[in-house]
């Protein structure tokens, strides 16, 4: 497990299959919940530093598709895409999750967003692969860096956000 001071994060491997990632942000459910939803806002965070989100198409409800892509500084594009299996707000989401560049590996992710202390959220994601190889190349590939970078830009604009 690995840690980050600020916001609390946390990733690790759990069981044979699934990669458990978290933190704690200082703002309610239905705030974080919306922030993490809305592609405007997305704009503002999705990804690791130096990516920029230059497609986000989603249909926020059980049975909708969503497709997500980021371009680096070196103009390399990213794109991930599934549909969503359960929307619940502002507590859960879960989703089916494929990078473009292997379509054939679905994950199934569950995204929760807990009351945490005095108007905090813990938000967590359970990514499921789909067999222990396919996990072990995930947390091969450095996703780590990946992951902490943008939830610790999410808390980022989350705090611009008025309450």
């Amino acid at each position: 497990m690995t840690e980050g001071a600020d916001i609390g994060f946390t990733l690790e491997a759990r069981g044979e299959r699934e990669i458990v990632m978290a933190c704690s942000l200082p703002a309610p459910p239905e705030r974080v919940f919306a922030a993490w939803t809305d592609c405007e806002s997305m704009r503002h965070w999705y990804g690791p530093e130096g990516h920029e989100l230059i497609a986000c198409e989603q249909d926020l409800r059980a049975g909708g598709r969503w497709r997500f892509v980021t371009r680096d500084a070196e103009g390399e594009e990213t794109g991930l895409f599934g549909v969503y299996r359960e929307v619940a707000p502002p507590h859960r989401i879960v989703n089916t999750e494929a990078w473009e560049g292997m379509p054939d590996i679905e994950t199934v992710v569950t995204t929760t967003f807990d009351a945490e202390g005095a108007g905090g959220t813990r938000l967590t994601a359970v990514v499921l692969h789909p067999s222990a190889e396919t996990r072990a190349g995930h947390l091969e590939s450095g996703m780590e860096w990946g992951v902490r970078q943008t939830f610790e830009r999410f808390a980022a604009h989350l705090a611009t956000l008025a309450e």
